[in-house]
């Protein structure tokens, strides 16, 4: 165990909880993430029905693939009146950190002094163009099953949302679900920011709309918000920053030249 964190998970991942990249979804890591955080609060002595989640910094290191063991070490590493937990989730078998994720909350005030933190730095990304076009990437309710043990919506929740709408997205732009099998091709997400500005309940309606800020050779930087759709108002924004990979090499491949010409159009230029 890493000096000052704590082991607050530890599990394996299910053959269910993979998806069509042949890896563990990034759903099911927010849902361990949100656990582990409710047992660091619970043995702070907070009431983690007090705090909530309004950030969330995360990125994927190292795939974790159907049958694998894993566990998180959480610690606090910044305190005041918007303290942040930091997470390390460790492949149990090869010692191998594969995910880290900063969570920033509020409503709560942690006691003790801040750990060490020597994950990733946080990089600035610009934000989405004005002439970018935002495409409606999914329609939904808020579940029963996408809530915490508040009654709001949870973490793992919140990111199957954004899950499916990604793929929407990937569809607009020429990456469809014909083109990714036939090919051997899958969307490898390296890097999540969000934000949370408000917790739906249960029977909310909630729609999605995204667009991308940002291509590269094999890269593309997805931004989604997922709206009320009753209201009208922004409930939380994601980006989502990932490379096209080959299934068989698992590297980062090139993006094909008429995807290309769709992102920049999307883009705004």
């Amino acid at each position: 165990m890493s000096s000052d964190f704590e082991e607050t998970f530890r599990g394996d991942v299910k053959a269910w909880e993979c998806d069509v990249v042949e890896h563990f979804t990034v759903a099911y890591y927010y849902e361990k993430f949100e656990a582990a955080a409710w047992r660091f609060l619970r043995e702070s002595g907070v009431d983690p029905r007090e705090a909530r989640t309004t950030d969330c910094y995360t990125r994927y290191h190292a795939e974790l693939r159907k049958g694998d063991l894993f566990h998180i070490e959480s610690a606090l590493i910044q305190t005041g009146l918007r303290p942040v937990i930091a997470h390390k989730l460790y492949n149990s078998d090869t010692g191998t950190v594969c995910t880290t994720m900063e969570q920033t909350l509020d409503g709560a005030s942690l006691p003790g002094s801040a750990a060490h933190w020597d994950g990733p730095v946080r990089e600035e990304r610009a934000p989405v163009k004005d002439s970018a076009t935002w495409v409606r990437a999914g329609t939904d309710v808020v579940r029963p099953s996408d809530l915490d043990w508040t009654g709001k919506l949870g973490l793992g929740g919140l990111i199957h949302q954004f899950s499916g709408s990604g793929f929407h997205a990937l569809a607009s732009i020429g990456l469809s679900p014909t083109f990714l099998r036939e090919n051997r091709r899958g969307f490898s997400t390296f890097e999540f920011q969000i934000e949370m500005d408000h917790w739906p309940e249960g029977g909310d309606l909630v729609h999605v709309e995204s667009t991308v800020a940002h291509v590269g050779s094999s890269s593309i930087r997805l931004v989604h918000r997922l709206i009320d759709t009753t209201r009208g108002k922004r409930l939380a924004e994601l980006g989502q920053f990932g490379v096209l990979l080959d299934l068989d090499t698992r590297k980062p491949t090139r993006l094909p030249e008429p995807v290309l010409e769709k992102v920049r159009a999307l883009v705004g230029g």
